[in-house]
């Protein structure tokens, strides 16, 4: 499982767009050339994996917006950044980067 201090950022590679407010977001992996949709808790997740912010930060910045138990809700997350980080649309930044 992620480290809660991993600091996780967007591949430069990849783009995402929300189709409009309570719609779907597509991601494009320009490298893969795969498109994807995610759902608006992803858009969010996605939006906030700036580089700096830890994986902890970013699930209190949800939990938040979000009513939702933080154990679940890192849970989630944490899952998630697994599965984007194996499909290479996100990647572990160095600290401090």
């Amino acid at each position: 499982m992620l480290d809660e201090n991993a600091r996780l950022a967007l591949c430069d590679d990849v783009a995402h767009q929300s189709l409009g407010e309570g719609q779907d977001t597509v991601v494009l992996s320009l490298r893969s050339g795969y498109l994807y949709t995610c759902n608006e808790t992803t858009e969010r997740f996605l939006r906030a994996l700036d580089g700096r912010r830890t994986l902890a930060e970013v699930v209190a910045l949800l939990e938040a917006e979000y009513d939702v138990p933080r154990d679940r809700l890192a849970a989630d997350l944490a899952a998630l950044a697994e599965e984007l980080l194996a499909e290479k649309l996100i990647v572990l930044c160095e600290e401090g980067a």
